[in-house]
């Protein structure tokens, strides 16, 4: 055959012809290192990343890969003040090049302090002109350790909540530095789109908690982790669109009022704090840990001077007028008294889904076998539970003999999951408990990787012997009921 004449014919690249809205959901599943680097694929693509919808810059984004598993280089000072010049220089370009007039999302993930306010400001108010509906500040000191990152946390100005002339001087600044002009910026309504806000090492303080959400009237979500400086947070007028309130481990705190008659889901860890959520008629999701009350750092009293909360009131007194609507409840079985809980309950007529949370120290309040009376306390009382969870976060040092109590059989039962599981014998016979009253058990996950705190990464039980886990789930295989699957899930963190 004669292929003289014939040319080659180059393949037809169809991604590059699809549409710039199109195209920027593709780069908005890679990070923004990875976006920007598209710029060199073609003259089509140079800009297309300028418009990116969310912009979230992370660790991953500034570490050199050859520095990725250098685990001493890590622990240094020097390396942490060049990460922290890499972050600032990149976030600087990116926002220095950025073309479009919309943004979605504006996250920071990565370890900034006080030393770098200058900097953080001007991006928190380039978000907030700009209009994001989702602005993220998390400056956890992770994968940094904590000896590291002792500078003072980053606070955001109040004057930027001032509607009247508190983002003047930002807007200057934006248009200086980064040659934005105000015109490209939604700056009249500037607090109309923001919906979800995560606050994660942020020195936030009583004024910033009121002043947000007074402000930010279509705030949705609001999330708080290590906040230290709340005391006593309140906010007594109603916020109509809240429907999400988390605040984890706020270690000062004192006092919550709040008044969101749309609240839907309200999770919290820390102290045992007087809590009050005022006429939160659509509450369905809740999530109440409280730490120990023992020699642990906290004071024994709050903010007016009176004691903590008592276990006993800590969930079913303070939330008494929303248990029977609860969907998904997660608590520590050490936040209350398990018979004098359950004697102020009669039904949970809608719970869906328990999570519960004790150490795996076998006596005390916070042990196993609390978490087994715990479990039969809300399997007698939830007819439609469906999903149970139990979470172990320490080796037990003890294994007494579980003592059966009477559980009736539950038929809405189809979901079981273990985490921090150590394969101890009390573990294992109150699974096999679980066995003999789920009689309707469609599948039991099992993972020595602990999943009981919703603010942190999932983290592995160290002291857990992998062939003592394994062994014990082949003695659980052989007691599995007829129609259930048992996983071991450790491969799958």
């Amino acid at each position: 055959m004669n292929n003289q004449g014939c040319k080659r014919v180059a393949p037809e690249d169809k991604i590059t012809t699809l549409p710039d809205e199109i195209l920027l959901n593709i780069l908005s599943l890679l990070t923004v290192k990875e976006a920007v680097a598209t710029s060199i694929l073609s003259r089509r693509w140079r800009y297309v990343w300028t418009s990116l919808l969310r912009l979230h810059f992370r660790y991953e984004d500034v570490v050199q890969n050859d520095d990725k598993d250098n685990e001493i280089l890590r622990q240094t000072r020097k390396a942490h003040g060049v990460y922290k010049d890499r972050c600032i220089q990149m976030v600087n370009q990116v926002l220095r090049a950025r073309k479009g007039r919309e943004l979605r999302e504006f996250g920071i993930h990565y370890p900034l302090l006080e030393s770098s306010t200058c900097h953080i400001h001007l991006w928190v108010a380039f978000a907030i002109a700009i209009g994001v509906s989702k602005l993220e500040l998390n400056f956890s000191p992770y994968p940094f350790p904590d000896y590291i990152c002792l500078d003072k946390n980053y606070s955001i100005p109040l004057d930027l909540f001032d509607k009247t002339k508190g983002l003047e001087s930002f807007l200057l600044q934006l248009d200086h530095v980064f040659s934005i002009p105000t015109s490209s910026l939604n700056v009249q309504n500037r607090f109309e789109s923001l919906r979800e806000l995560l606050l994660k090492f942020v020195d936030l303080r009583n004024e910033h908690f009121e002043a947000i959400l007074s402000n930010c009237t279509s705030l949705e979500c609001l999330h708080l982790l290590r906040c230290r400086s709340l005391v006593n947070v309140k906010h007594i007028v109603p916020h109509m669109k809240l429907n999400c309130l988390e605040i984890y481990h706020c270690s000062n705190l004192k006092n919550v009022e709040i008044f969101a008659p749309n609240l839907v889901s309200f999770k919290y860890r820390g102290p045992s704090i007087y809590i009050f959520v005022k006429d939160a008629k659509q509450l369905v999701n809740l999530c109440m840990c409280s730490y120990r009350e023992r020699e642990n750092g906290y004071a024994r009293v709050n903010y007016y001077g009176l004691p903590y909360m008592q276990k006993k009131d800590f969930l079913f007194g303070q939330f008494a007028d929303y248990l029977s609507r609860l969907e998904y409840l997660m608590m520590d079985v050490g936040s209350f008294e398990v018979k004098q809980g359950f004697n102020k309950v009669s039904l949970f007529s809608n719970l869906k889904h328990l999570s519960l949370t004790c150490l795996n120290r076998s006596h005390g309040p916070d042990g196993m076998l609390c978490c087994y009376h715990t479990v039969a306390g809300f399997v007698n009382t939830s007819p439609f539970l469906h999903r149970l969870e139990l979470h172990f976060s320490l080796a037990p040092t003890k294994n007494p003999e579980l003592s059966r109590i009477t559980i009736s059989p539950h038929i809405h039962l189809k979901e079981v999951l273990v985490s921090g599981f150590s394969g101890n014998e009390l573990a294992r016979d109150i699974i096999l408990s679980i066995f003999d009253f789920a009689i309707e058990l469609e599948k039991i996950g099992i993972t020595t990787v602990y999943l009981g705190d919703l603010s942190r990464r999932p983290y592995k039980n160290r002291n857990a012997d992998i062939e003592v886990v394994r062994r014990c789930i082949q003695q659980l295989h052989q007691r599995l009921p007829a129609n259930a699957q048992l996983h071991f899930l450790d491969d799958h963190f």
